[in-house]
């Protein structure tokens, strides 16, 4: 019999980490749900370790590393064929409240309309401290942003609501809107799948709802950077910024964003990186930006850096 809930964790060569975040989802108060872990094609033996730690969970390797967005389509598509109701997506750098899970479930149940659901994240090491309270972002300035960000949290952001858009490090999907409005855009590879989602959530007619009442600690970038350095998130965060303008935005749009993205972006990500003296990083962020013209003309090639270890898609292992 299927779970009303699946939960999709992505794991890539960080075992003891995600073993962490596994111990936290296994004593959360929810019931009927099942933990998948997607392996993305980890060099560390983590498939057997996991599998040996946590019997009770499945492991299913992807092979080789596809990306944050086709690493956690593996999980989410096994969901959908089991028949599941939601998918809870979960980054392998969080931390989680024993209630978590009931409470991203209950807003979604009292809001029919609701496609994806967002939690209350604070920083790992300042777990008092608000990480996301809920996304902002308009097409007319392109630039996605974080509520609440570096609040201390005084209960100024406790109320649920709807938001623009829901951060893929935690986030509950609804299957009947996952199979109405598609998977994550694998092309992005990672950075940028949860914002072209959440657009496509709202284009279908579907809410994006905020539970304060779920809470979720995260250890930002923790796992990225130990495996393939800071800077190719700053190279896949410019360039799909432009592919999901490409996607969704009117040639108005474009007119406002240029300036934005021009200054508040790039100049600001540049300036920043050179300021903490991170010069492989401040390259990545133009690379990215000139990187789209090629991606833009054949999407279907990924001009990654190399220490993503990208190839194309293989079959998945249980």
């Amino acid at each position: 019999m299927a779970k009303q809930t699946a939960v999709v964790v992505l794991n890539w060569n960080s075992k003891e980490m995600t073993a962490e975040c596994l111990r936290s989802l296994l004593v959360m108060d929810a019931r009927d749900f099942e933990i998948v872990v997607v392996d993305n094609g980890s060099k560390d033996g983590s498939p057997d370790f996991l599998r040996k730690a946590f019997p009770q969970i499945a492991v299913v390797e992807s092979g080789r590393n596809l990306g944050f967005a086709a690493g956690c389509n593996v999980g989410m598509k096994r969901a959908l064929a089991d028949g599941a109701e939601y998918v809870l997506l979960i980054n392998n750098d969080t931390l989680v409240d024993p209630r978590f899970l009931d409470a991203l479930l209950q807003e979604a149940e009292r809001r029919p309309d609701a496609g994806l659901v967002s939690p209350k994240i604070y920083f790992y090491e300042l777990p008092e401290q608000i990480w996301w309270a809920g996304g902002t972002f308009s097409l007319w300035a392109g630039i996605p942003g974080h509520m609440g960000r570096n609040q201390r949290d005084c209960g100024q952001w406790d109320l649920p609501r709807p938001i623009d858009w829901a951060t893929g490090c935690a986030l509950l999907v609804r299957c009947k809107a996952l199979r109405e409005v598609g998977l994550f855009d694998e092309v992005l590879f990672g950075n940028g799948e949860d914002l072209d989602l959440s657009l496509r959530m709202h284009k279908s007619g579907y809410a994006i709802r905020y539970a304060p009442g779920a809470r979720v600690w995260h250890k930002e970038g923790v796992d990225y950077r130990k495996n393939a350095g800071e800077h190719t998130r700053k190279f896949t965060g410019t360039r799909n910024i432009l592919w999901i303008m490409h996607n969704h935005a009117s040639f108005a749009q474009w007119l406002t964003f240029w300036p934005n993205f021009l200054v508040r972006y790039v100049l600001v990500f540049v300036l920043l990186s050179v300021w903490r003296g991170d010069w492989r990083s401040a390259g990545a962020v133009l690379k990215g930006a000139f990187g789209y013209v090629p991606f833009r003309l054949k999407p279907s090639i990924h001009s990654l850096p190399p220490e993503l270890g990208a190839a194309g898609p293989v079959a998945a292992r249980q």
